[in-house]
C-alpha cells in the first residue's frame, strides 16, 4: 500500500501534539461547563480536574496507565476526562446511564485499575478502586488538596494517549479504540479551521461513553465556550428545549434520527439561536435536509462522517437546497488534514461515480491498538496509518463522497442487493410516516425485511407507503410486513438499534 496515492486530500493543518496543549492554561472565570445541577467556570474547571490529577498521581496512576471515568452526562464527567489527561492518563468514559453488564464489559476491557466517580453515583463494577471527584480521599498526609492560585500553570504529565472508546455495534462484541492525545488535538484543529463560527455555547445531546461527545467536549473548551450538558440522557428533548431556552446555544451536534425527531416535535422554536447544526453518526436523509431548511432557514446543516478510529470525524458536507430533493446526501469532502483513498475489490482506485470501499489517512488515524498478524483493518504506509473503512461511497463529479452502505450490511433480496439504509431512508420519506427503520432477519443467504413505522396518524397507511417505495425501489427491496410502533428503539448514543429490531423482525415472521 506504500505506493498508493489519495483520490482526496483535505487541506493542511497544523495542530499541537497534545491535546491539552490546546486547553491548558485555564484561566478565565467565564462558564465553562454547565449541567442540570450547576456550572463551573474555566479557573474552578481548572482548580477540580488539577486536584484529581495530582490524587490519582498519589494513587499510583502513571503516564500510559487507564482511568476509568464513571459518570452521567454531567460536568463531572469533564472534570473526569480532564484530570485523568493532566495525570498523564488516557481514560475511558463509562456511561453510568450504561447497562451495568456493558459498563463492566468497557472497565474490564480498558485495562483500568482506577475509577473517578460522579459524586453520588454508587459503583457496580468489579476490579476497580474508586475516586470520588468531589471529596479527594486518597492523598497522602502533607499532599496539596487546595485549588491553583490565580494565574498557576499545574504541573501536567503528557500522556502519548487521550481515551479508549469502544465501538458502538449493536450486534457482536465492541472493540476498544486508543485515540493518541495528538490524534485528538488534530481532530479538534480540524474543526476549530473548517468550521466558520467558533463555538460560543455548545448543546452536547451525546452519551460521553460515545466519541460524538469529543467533537462538543474539546471543540468548545479550545474554543473558550461554554459547553452544556442538558440531561443525563441524549435523547431527552424536552431538557434539551429547556436547556436552549436557557442557554441560546450555537452549535449543536445530533445523530440524524434524534434530530429529525427534534425538529418534527417542534423542539425547532427553541432552537433559533443556532448558527451550526451538525448531523453525524447515521446516515442523513434528504427528507432530514428538507425539514431543517424549512425549520431552520437561518442554521447552518453540515453532514458529518468518520469511524470512531478516525478521532471522531474524517468528512464533511455543507447542506443545501438541492440535498434536500438528491437520491442521497453527500458525506462531503476530507476535511483539513486527511487523505481519502476509494478503491475497487483488487485494489485499484474507482473511478468517478463506481462505488468502492473507503480508505482514511492521516493524523487523526489512530492505529492498532496491538499488532496485528493478520493486517486488520490498519495499513502502515509511508505517510503513517491508513484505516479500512469497510465503508462503500462514490466520488461524484462535483468530487463529493456519496455514501453507499456497509460491506458487511448489504442485503441480497431476491436477485437485487440493496443496502438496509437505503430502504430506511424511502421508508421515512413516505407520507404519514414520523421515524422509520427496519429490522432484518436472515436465514442462510435469505433475507427478508419487516418495516417498523412511526405514523403521523393513528396507523400506518399501509398501501400508500408501498405505492410509494415502489416508485423509489425494486419491488423486492419491499419489506414483507409493516408493523406500527409507537417509538423506535435507541441505543444510548441515540442511534436506532437495529440489533433489537431484527429481533423483534424475527419473531413476527416467525408468528
Amino acid at each position: 500500500m506504500s505506493g498508493w496515492e489519495p483520490q482526496l486530500v483535505g487541506a493542511a493543518v497544523t495542530y499541537p501534539p497534545h491535546i491539552l496543549d490546546l486547553l491548558e492554561p485555564f484561566d478565565a472565570d467565564t462558564p465553562a461547563v454547565s449541567d442540570r445541577e450547576a456550572t463551573l467556570t474555566y479557573r474552578e474547571l481548572a482548580d477540580r480536574s488539577a486536584v484529581l490529577a495530582r490524587e490519582l498521581r498519589a494513587h499510583g496512576v502513571r503516564p500510559g496507565d487507564c482511568v476509568v471515568v464513571h459518570a452521567l452526562m454531567s460536568r463531572w464527567a469533564v472534570v473526569g476526562m480532564l484530570g485523568a489527561l493532566r495525570a498523564g492518563a488516557r481514560y475511558v468514559a463509562v456511561d453510568a446511564a450504561f447497562p451495568v453488564a456493558r459498563q463492566q464489559l468497557m472497565a474490564t476491557a480498558s485495562g483500568a485499575r482506577v475509577a473517578v466517580t460522579e459524586p453520588g453515583l454508587p459503583l457496580a463494577l468489579e476490579g476497580l478502586s474508586r475516586l470520588d471527584m468531589r471529596q479527594p480521599r486518597h492523598l497522602p498526609a502533607g499532599s496539596p488538596t487546595e485549588p491553583m492560585a490565580a494565574g498557576e500553570t499545574p504541573a501536567t504529565d503528557r500522556g502519548d494517549a487521550a481515551y479508549t472508546c469502544f465501538t458502538s455495534g449493536s450486534t457482536g462484541v465492541p472493540k476498544p479504540v486508543t485515540v493518541p492525545a495528538s490524534a485528538l488535538a488534530y481532530s479538534t484543529v480540524a474543526r476549530m479551521a473548517y468550521y466558520r463560527d467558533p463555538v460560543r455555547v455548545f448543546l452536547l445531546c451525546s452519551s460521553i461513553s460515545f466519541d460524538s461527545s469529543v467533537a462538543g467536549i474539546y471543540w468548545t473548551l479550545a474554543s473558550g465556550g461554554h459547553l452544556v450538558v442538558p440531561a443525563s440522557r441524549p435523547a431527552d428533548l424536552v431538557a434539551v428545549g429547556r436547556a436552549a431556552r436557557r442557554w441560546r446555544p450555537s452549535h449543536l451536534l445530533m445523530v440524524p434520527s434524534l434530530y429529525r425527531v427534534a425538529l418534527r416535535g417542534g423542539l425547532a422554536a427553541d432552537l433559533g439561536s443556532l448558527s451550526t447544526s451538525i448531523v453525524a453518526g447515521e446516515a442523513c436523509p434528504p427528507a432530514l435536509v428538507a425539514e431543517h431548511l424549512a425549520a431552520l432557514p437561518q442554521t447552518r446543516l453540515y453532514n458529518e462522517y468518520g469511524p470512531t478510529e478516525c478521532t471522531v470525524w474524517c468528512t464533511v458536507h455543507a447542506c443545501g437546497p438541492a440535498d434536500a430533493t438528491g437520491p442521497s446526501v453527500p458525506i462531503g469532502t476530507p476535511i483539513p488534514g486527511a487523505r481519502l483513498y476509494v478503491r475497487d475489490s483488487a485494489g485499484a482506485p474507482t473511478s468517478p461515480g463506481q462505488v468502492g470501499e473507503l480508505y482514511v489517512g492521516g493524523p487523526g488515524v489512530a492505529g492498532p491498538v496491538t499488532p496485528d498478524p493478520d493486517g486488520g483493518p490498519f495499513h502502515r504506509t509511508g505517510d503513517g496509518w491508513l484505516y479500512r473503512t469497510g465503508d462503500l461511497v462514490a466520488v461524484g463529479p462535483d468530487g463529493l463522497l456519496a455514501f453507499h452502505g456497509r460491506l458487511d450490511d448489504q442485503l441480497k433480496l431476491g436477485a437485487v442487493r440493496v443496502e438496509r439504509g437505503e430502504i430506511e431512508h424511502v421508508l421515512s420519506a413516505a407520507s404519514g410516516v414520523a421515524a422509520a427503520a427496519v429490522g432484518v432477519v436472515t436465514d442462510g443467504a435469505r433475507h427478508r425485511v419487516v418495516g417498523f413505522v412511526v405514523p403521523t396518524g393513528t396507523v400506518p397507511d399501509v398501501p400508500r407507503i408501498r405505492a410509494f417505495m415502489l416508485t423509489r425501489l425494486p419491488a423486492a427491496a419491499l419489506p414483507v410486513r409493516f408493523e406500527a410502533v409507537a417509538s423506535l428503539p435507541i441505543l444510548p448514543n441515540g442511534k436506532v438499534d437495529h440489533g433489537e429490531l431484527d429481533r423483534r423482525a424475527a419473531s413476527l415472521i416467525a408468528v
